[in-house]
């Protein structure tokens, strides 16, 4: 068994097609299938079956997928401290959603560097999915992300909770929000249900915008009204820089850490995650 094959194993199992995991991995369908019999042979159980919707794990196939987990994560994380050479072996790799970078994953990575000299650090901005699947994969050692998916067998935390409100350059008071000057922010599905049932009047907003990151340059350059984080936009409000509109709704947005059940150096990441948690409780 190599990592080659568990690999394969992963990406039969996320895309349930041989021809489109063939087409991933540059292999034939043959190759695809060999790799995939040569396993079961060797665990000397059959991990997938095929039905209508592609191919599916069996229940042996569903046990396997979380050892393949945690080997793939191991050989990662060895790959990567061997490379370290012995005079830096302390490493941790974070990621965050492009949302939480600026203003979380800086400051934290930041903090940790400072209390540990020697270490190496890498950070990564991605989106929700994508940091679980590096997590997952040993790439990353902790990932910050806003959908609590627990699908790939990872530890995950709410380690803090957004506040978003709706700040203004000109107005006060609800009523004194049009559609044409209001900047709607994606801020996900939750927030999005919540936001249409709550303020139908400005769904068909003037500019909308994907990347929450985006909202507060946009305020400073162009003006108008938008729900951004209370930890991004407290201090503005209070300068008076932003004017908040007392009489609007506000959301509240989870914030999860996610990373494996075993890492590499645990001590490490449990002081990450306390440097993480006095980090968000001092911006509250």
């Amino acid at each position: 068994m190599d990592m080659q094959t568990i690999k394969t194993f992963f990406t039969l199992a996320e895309v349930k097609r041989l021809s489109l995991c063939a087409e991933q991995l540059c292999l034939t369908k043959s190759a695809l299938s060999s790799r995939i019999k040569q396993l079961e042979q060797e665990l000397d159980q059959i991990l997938f079956q095929r039905d209508a919707k592609g191919m599916l794990l069996t229940n042996a196939g569903r046990r396997f997928y979380h050892h393949a987990l945690a080997m793939q994560q191991r050989w990662e994380r060895a790959r990567r401290e061997i490379a370290l050479g012995d005079e830096q072996a302390a490493s941790l790799r974070l990621g965050a959603h492009p949302t939480l970078a600026r203003d979380l994953l800086l400051p934290w990575s930041g903090r940790l560097k400072q209390q540990h000299p020697d270490l190496t650090l890498h950070m990564e901005v991605d989106y929700s999915s994508e940091m679980v699947r590096q997590v997952a994969a040993g790439e990353l050692d902790i990932g910050l992300i806003l959908v609590a998916d627990t699908t790939a067998g990872l530890v995950v935390e709410q380690v803090f909770e957004d506040r978003l409100l709706m700040v203004s350059t000109r107005a006060t008071e609800l009523a004194q929000v049009s559609a044409e000057q209001y900047l709607y922010l994606d801020w996900g599905w939750g927030y999005n249900a919540a936001h249409a049932e709550r303020l139908p009047q400005l769904e068909n907003s003037g500019v909308s915008c994907g990347l929450g990151a985006l909202g507060l340059p946009w305020l400073e350059s162009q003006g108008g009204t938008a729900y951004l984080p209370e930890r991004l936009v407290g201090e503005s409000v209070k300068s008076g820089q932003l004017l908040l509109v007392e009489d609007a709704p506000q959301f509240r947005r989870p914030v999860f850490a996610t990373f494996s059940r075993e890492p590499l150096d645990p001590v490490l990441v449990e002081q990450a995650l306390g440097v993480l948690a006095g980090l968000t409780l001092a911006t509250r």
